[in-house]
């Protein structure tokens, strides 16, 4: 799912594939960067001031590095190059112009905010997607249900971008996992004032934690919960939906920029593939979730795939 994400994903943003040997490089660093990086620890983040830099390991570092090293020379095909006009993500952000100056960005500040596109880009889709055909795995009937949807609104023809809005079920099966495994574990926020949050006051600086896996399961928000139930999600049972209480995405001004395309791409790659293969999950009963820079399970889930 990573590999499948992250090509997508440098599609989106470079117009090349994970094939090449950069993107791969590319892909390769990530993947050790988040295998490795330092999580915060519950003392520290009770104790250290907001911001406080975390130690990392010296294998970190070097992904890190490479990391930027190979962004660089990806974004310089755009900057450098033999006069292509290119349309992907990464054209756009070197054409964006600060509002107040016009100034547009250096090299170092693309390849940070093409950095983070990346990652974030691949590694939280790949997160959800693991857990939906995870379970989808375990739930044959709603497979099946599932793949009714996908013949009566596409029928014999390929599974395309115009085909999403109306697969409903599909993309309610995808809402429903980013509720019981959504990608971010936590959302970390700080506050700029001394405010209330309902009756617990907080202090200028205090570090927020809000969790949106706490805050999707919470049985005074969710009827069952922990039960696996896509219908929740359907126009008439809106009623039935707290307001804030399904923040997978985040929420407000800074909600994520890339939940649209998200939800496009898991649809569109959860229908094609379901629509041809059955996939049966090894050992489903040692799954556990872990929570790094996302909700991964602990170990890797592995399954056998047979065409229908």
């Amino acid at each position: 799912m990573s590999h499948l994400t992250a090509d997508i994903i440098c599609r989106t943003v470079f117009s090349t594939t994970l094939q090449t040997q950069v993107a791969h490089d590319v892909f390769d660093a990530f993947t050790v960067f988040e295998r490795s990086v330092a999580q915060v620890e519950i003392r520290r983040l009770i104790m250290d001031p907001a911001w406080t830099r975390v130690p990392q390991q010296p294998g970190v570092l070097e992904a890190c590095r490479l990391i930027r090293h190979q962004l660089g020379e990806l974004l310089d095909t755009h900057l450098l190059g033999d006069g292509r006009s290119f349309d992907d993500i990464a054209a756009a952000v070197i054409a964006a112009r600060d509002d107040l100056g016009g100034r547009a960005f250096t090299r170092e500040e693309l390849i940070d905010q093409l950095g983070v596109l990346f990652l974030a880009g691949h590694e939280t889709s790949a997160s959800v997607l693991t857990w939906v055909f995870f379970i989808l795995a375990t739930q044959p009937q709603v497979v099946a249900r599932m793949r009714a949807e996908i013949d009566a609104v596409v029928g014999d023809g390929p599974v395309e971008f115009e085909h999403t809005k109306r697969l409903v079920f599909v993309r309610n099966v995808f809402r429903e996992t980013l509720r019981l495994y959504p990608p971010i574990t936590f959302l970390p926020r700080i506050a700029n004032e001394r405010t209330m949050i309902g009756d617990y006051p907080v202090k200028r600086g205090a570090l927020v934690m809000i969790a949106p896996w706490t805050l999707h399961r919470h049985q005074e928000y969710w009827r069952n919960p922990d039960q696996f139930d896509p219908d929740r999600f359907l126009p008439e049972r809106e009623a039935e939906l707290t307001p804030g209480a399904y923040i997978p995405f985040g929420l407000g001004p800074r909600i994520c920029a890339g939940a649209a395309f998200a939800t496009i791409e898991a649809t569109l790659l959860i229908a094609r593939l379901f629509r041809r293969f059955d996939f049966k999950v090894r050992d489903a009963e040692k799954v556990r979730p872990a929570a790094r820079l996302t909700t991964r399970p602990a170990e890797q889930i592995l399954c056998t795939v047979a065409r229908r």
